[in-house]
């Protein structure tokens, strides 16, 4: 389907370069307080959960944990199906706001909670937000970067708000931890402020407003005179999604995207209350300290990104994100027995290891899918990745007790999720966009022009 879309992988791509720097700088600050409105409740989850419960009991704590980050991973998957179609059909930028506006609320909301349950309906609703804005955020920047060199660090530094954000919750964990995890939720608010400046310094991606131009066009054409590309335009975006041209793409992103999301947020993301297992107390500073290591391993691990899609293929670049991962998750939580600064070694490693699918992922996506479902392609893809996710989670909670309240082993077992990525990385196809891209990196003879290579690669994508 995207091979097909000729505005998207140049024309207007090249067009749209006076928005490129404010949509980065938005995207930027968007996932960056995603990040650290996602991972405040990793952090205050002992402390909040026990408090709420008025238990110290590790398997009661670990069911109700989870129980909420059930919760959790529900609204991101419902947000990034509902916000992504929601894109696809009224537009990115509004949308966007919207999204981050939610999620900020919400998490502040955190702080005020008397109940598990009520903790749980709140972070559901950070959940949609969140779910939202990753799901477009990523797209939008693709959008407004040309195809290649360009969108693969565009898609790097996107990938290194994540880690940003972890370390900002980090830090301010640190600030606040000694006040108790209220304070910490209530900091949650602050991205609120990050909708004023999109509101007012970016615009819609320029093949985005194509695309609305061309359905306003073609709404009072009879069908029956449409072209096949025509009548994609004013398609229904899920229906494009489950086309037979975008089914097999559909499916496979969607099991990667599972892979990386159980194996983060229902596996490495217990790692605060497995270290506060191995201190036998808050362990404020050791919890930080271990989540800003992670930060900065994922902060190398985005900065790598644009160099292993420049030198391999997509399926070869999936399959060492998921080899690492699956290798530093389950040697962390299995070999370390006692707290010492080995844990914040591994702690690096697994960082540099998770990061890598999901940023791929990112790119791939923007690549492999054109824009009249993109939004939605993407969104289908993060969403059932959540859902499994949230179950995952919630199953954790069994596991939890199974291995007699260990929390390391538990999350080792989910772990083991990095195989299914691993596998469905075999299925990969190179995007056409990417392929081209490639080949037009070699040396240009004296008759080619500066310009040439964007336009003899847009008009290959269609042969």
């Amino acid at each position: 389907m995207a091979s097909s879309n000729l505005l998207d992988h140049g024309v207007l791509l090249v067009k749209s370069r006076g928005t490129y720097f404010p949509t980065l700088i938005a995207t930027w600050l968007g996932e960056c307080f995603d990040a650290m409105d996602a991972t405040i409740y990793f952090i205050a989850m002992y402390p909040a959960v026990s408090q709420l419960l008025a238990s110290k009991d590790a398997v009661q704590i670990g069911w109700h944990g989870s129980s909420i980050l059930f919760c959790f991973m529900l609204g991101w998957a419902i947000g990034s199906v509902v916000f992504g179609y929601v894109a696809d059909k009224l537009g990115r930028k509004n949308t966007l706001c919207l999204t981050i506006l939610l999620y900020a609320i919400a998490c502040g909301l955190c702080a005020l909670v008397q109940t598990t349950w009520q903790l749980a309906l709140c972070r559901f609703a950070v959940g949609l937000g969140i779910g939202g804005e990753i799901a477009l955020g990523a797209v939008m920047l693709g959008e407004t970067s040309r195809p290649g060199k360009q969108r693969a660090w565009s898609m790097a530094a996107l990938g290194t708000s994540f880690g940003v954000g972890c370390m900002l919750c980090g830090l301010f964990n640190f600030g606040t931890g000694e006040l108790g995890w209220r304070y910490l939720f209530a900091v949650g608010i602050i991205p609120a402020i990050v909708t004023l400046y999109i509101r007012f310094k970016i615009s819609e991606p320029q093949c985005f407003e194509e695309l609305q131009k061309k359905r306003y066009d073609l709404q009072n054409v009879p069908k029956i005179l449409l072209k096949q590309h025509e009548r994609d335009v004013l398609a229904n975006p899920f229906a494009l999604a489950f086309d037979k041209r975008n089914r097999r793409s559909i499916i496979v992103v969607t099991l990667l995207a599972t892979s990386a999301i159980v194996g983060y947020w229902a596996g490495v993301s217990w790692m605060p209350a497995w270290i506060n297992q191995l201190t036998g107390h808050e362990a404020v500073a050791e919890r930080s300290t271990a989540t800003l290591c992670m930060s900065v391993g994922g902060f190398l691990g985005a900065l790598l990104l644009p160099v292993m899609v420049s030198s391999f293929r997509y399926s070869t670049v999936f399959k060492i994100g998921f080899i690492g991962s699956l290798i530093a998750a389950i040697g962390t939580f299995t070999v370390v027995k006692a707290y010492s600064p080995a844990v914040n070694v591994c702690a690096f490693a697994v960082g540099v290891a998770t990061y890598i699918p999901f940023i791929a992922l990112q790119i791939y996506v923007v690549d492999a899918f054109a824009t009249e479902l993109r939004g939605t392609a993407s969104g289908i893809a993060w969403s059932f990745g959540r859902i499994i996710a949230g179950l995952a989670a919630l199953m954790t909670g069994p596991l939890i007790a199974m291995f007699g309240g260990s929390y390391g082993t538990a999350a080792a077992c989910v772990s083991l999720v990095y195989l299914l990525g691993l596998v469905t990385a075999f299925f990969v196809r190179q995007p056409v966009v990417q392929k081209e891209y490639t080949e037009r990196r070699k040396p240009r003879t004296a008759s080619t022009g500066s310009h040439t290579p964007v336009v003899v690669a847009v008009q290959t994508i269609n042969q």
